[in-house]
């Protein structure tokens, strides 16, 4: 998973930012529904500031947005975190259900530390909005910062019934399985010492397990 990318009209995210004990976020989304914006802790993509305006059930972005969305947009590019929650806060007085602010909040929440308060929002977006393949990534990432493996592969694997050809998700669903199948040979080695051939895997797999976490 990797870091956020600046915002930008192209359909998608990168890394989420949270922490965690094994792997670092890649991507994570800021989106405009189809972005990735990375977490700065596990190795995972998430959906970020990229992407154009988007409605529910709408499977493309309209080419119209809307000068609060603009206004949004500049600042996260411009990583100017505290202005643009103050703004994407004023909107959603006036809107509260507009998808696209309340992903930015999230993803806001996440660039000022904090991630439980991003994870309930991105939570209220797949309650509220299960169709959108982002949200469900970004709280995949957000778990497995956490080191909730199980968690991740079920957003994980619901981001990419919703949208099969995101390749955002398919990169953090790999990531995902190189760190999970290291738990299982240390867990191996664990209840057997002996195991030379558990042990080889993790070697194995050590060049792949160093490009999904960050460096700290």
């Amino acid at each position: 998973m990797t870091n956020p990318h600046v915002p930008s009209s192209a359909p998608f995210l990168a890394r989420p930012a949270s922490n965690t004990s094994s792997m670092q976020t890649r991507f994570l989304a800021i989106w405009t529904l189809g972005l990735a914006l990375s977490m700065a802790s596990w190795g995972s993509m998430a959906q970020g500031v990229e992407a154009l305006e988007w409605q529910p059930s709408q499977s493309m972005m309209p080419t119209v947005i809307s000068t609060p969305h603009n206004d949004v947009r500049k600042l996260l590019r411009q990583a100017k975190y505290p202005d643009a929650l103050l703004l994407v806060n004023k909107n959603l007085v006036t809107n509260p259900r507009d998808p696209q602010m309340r992903f930015w909040l999230g993803f806001l929440y996440e660039q000022l530390g904090q991630p439980d308060m991003a994870m309930q929002v991105y939570l209220g977006l797949t309650q509220e909005y299960p169709e959108l393949a982002e949200p469900h990534n970004n709280l995949g990432v957000l778990y497995a910062s956490k080191g909730d493996y199980l968690s991740a592969k079920a957003s994980l694997d619901t981001a990419l019934r919703a949208n099969p050809s995101y390749a955002t998700a398919h990169e953090n669903m790999g990531d995902l399985l190189v760190n999970m199948a290291r738990q299982s040979y240390e867990r191996a080695l664990a209840l057997e010492p002996k195991r030379r051939e558990a042990n080889a895997k993790i070697q194995g797999l050590k060049p792949v397990l160093d490009m999904t976490q960050g460096k700290p």
